[in-house]
């Protein structure tokens, strides 16, 4: 008697064992990861050699929304825990204008060394210097500013930012919020905590590239100085 109750107690353990990981098979978010790549990542120590990165589908009509986005800022190690986080790791990593090269700050040291303070060709962003195609695969790229600027004006019940301001950027599907900016002439940070910056892969004219970018009073596409070093968030066209 107490082996056929042991074996049906086990049978049904199992059971629900089974079903358990069927349903987080289903609810959970799809995770995309990368270890160390040169040229890309800040450098090779253990601060920044692997990281994970959960995703979100969008839901908002036009370009871009049917897509999988990373549900973070390339380069950073979690969710920022309002609009106005100025921690250095949920920011991410920073990249100028069509380079592939990942800049972390940490508030008051840059990793690695500054690059470029001026950058002027007539190119968007190539493929072989796009960071989303070279740490995350073929299926991941920079988005366009179509989508970008789709995602901007997108109603906010759809999961968008409904052409709003700071707090509609952090409250959207993405979380996007104020990670700031490197700027051009050695890569000081700037505005980290108070707006936010992140790069399309259009240009707008050889020294301007194309910007979504969101403060407390509002929010705008715009091109902007391609040296700077801004925040990239990735997208995938497998769906």
């Amino acid at each position: 008697m107490k082996l056929k109750l042991a074996l049906i107690t086990a049978i049904g353990l199992l059971i629900m064992t089974s079903c358990s990981l069927i349903l987080g098979s289903i609810d959970a978010p799809t995770i995309v990861s990368h270890n160390y790549i040169e040229g890309v990542t800040p450098s090779n120590s253990t601060q920044f050699n692997q990281r994970s990165y959960p995703t979100v589908r969008a839901d908002w009509p036009g370009p871009g929304g049917d897509k999988l986005w990373l549900a973070i800022n390339l380069g950073a190690t979690g969710e920022p825990e309002s609009s106005v986080d100025d921690d250095p790791d949920r920011a991410g990593w920073y990249f100028q204008f069509n380079r592939k090269q990942g800049f972390y700050h940490s508030g008051s040291q840059l990793v690695p060394q500054w690059r470029f303070s001026s950058i002027n060709e007539n190119s968007v962003w190539q493929q072989s210097n796009d960071p989303c195609l070279q740490l995350l695969g073929d299926d991941w790229r920079l988005p366009t500013i179509e989508e970008v600027r789709t995602f901007r004006e997108a109603s906010r019940e759809t999961g968008a930012m409904g052409g709003g301001n700071r707090t509609d950027a952090f409250n959207s599907t993405l979380k996007l919020h104020a990670a700031g900016e490197l700027a051009t002439v050695s890569g000081q940070l700037r505005y980290r905590g108070e707006e936010g910056r992140i790069w399309a892969r259009d240009q707008f004219s050889p020294s301007n590239g194309e910007v979504l970018g969101y403060s407390d009073e509002g929010s705008s596409t715009f091109g902007s100085n391609k040296a700077f070093a801004r925040p990239v968030r990735c997208i995938s066209d497998e769906l």
